[in-house]
């Protein structure tokens, strides 16, 4: 047990997740990590260093006994869930026509099958304790078209919608649901995205990344700090009044 908040971060080995687990531990949450990625154990170790709190747990978020037994190691360690912060996601770059049928269901299982998993098993806690912020990742492919994202787009608008259903459903538990769409997020997975456009079309990976690059106002890819500070702000009480909403952090991509 513990008194300080709790905050479950998926897929904080790395990236957006890692900078998240690490605001939060700023902020005086008690972090659990999960990842399919071993790598998670060293953010965590990163922030038991700094006096923070950290749990690592390897965990698939598309296999629901996985996601029940560490949700319940969760419980039993802290009695408690506050936040919650659905990140873990895969990208898929491929013509529409070229995808697999194992394909779509694996980008499925994991970017929408995994919110569904950590909601469904945190959420009994949240409505225990009549509070709880829950922050999808949406992305700005759930708001604009994007050559070879059809399957990863069509996952992330499914996400915005659930967050604006979810939000109603939950309102009476004062649980907050809100999700957040990034535009281009300077992360491995991101950069594995620019390497298969750039290995594809035979233009080189910095011409790639420059026209991507562009796609946002101030010509540059946002560090993951910059989205998790808007993720903590979603799971804090200086948002109390919000739900239901899909924040933009797309350095103007969608205004254009």
């Amino acid at each position: 047990m513990t008194d300080k908040r709790v905050v479950i971060i998926t897929g904080s080995a790395r990236g957006i997740g890692a900078a998240t687990m690490k605001t939060f531990a700023l902020h005086g949450y008690a972090t659990v990590g999960l990842d399919i990625l071993p790598e998670g154990e060293g953010i965590a170790d990163e922030i038991l260093k700094e006096a923070g709190e950290a749990v690592f747990m390897l965990c698939d978020v598309a296999d629901e006994e996985q996601v029940a037994r560490c949700i319940a190691q969760v419980g039993e360690k802290y009695g408690r869930v506050d936040a919650l912060v659905n990140n873990a996601g895969v990208v898929l770059v491929k013509p529409f026509d070229q995808i697999t049928w194992e394909e779509f269901q694996r980008t499925l299982n994991i970017n929408l099958g995994g919110h569904f998993l950590l909601c469904k098993y945190v959420l009994p806690y949240m409505k225990k304790q009549k509070s709880g912020a829950i922050v999808n990742m949406g992305s700005v492919s759930g708001h604009v078209g994007q050559m070879d994202h059809v399957m990863y787009g069509a996952t992330k608008g499914a996400i915005i919608a659930m967050t604006r259903a979810l939000a109603w459903e939950l309102a009476p538990y004062n649980i907050r649901v809100n999700s957040i769409s990034p535009g281009s997020v300077d992360t491995p997975m991101l950069r594995g995205d620019i390497d298969l456009e750039s290995k594809r079309s035979g233009v080189p990976f910095e011409v790639v990344k420059k026209e991507r690059e562009a796609e946002q106002a101030f010509k540059r890819w946002a560090d993951p700090l910059e989205i998790a500070e808007p993720i903590y702000f979603l799971a804090s009480e200086g948002a109390s009044f919000v739900t239901g909403s899909d924040w933009l952090v797309d350095c103007g991509w969608v205004a254009k």
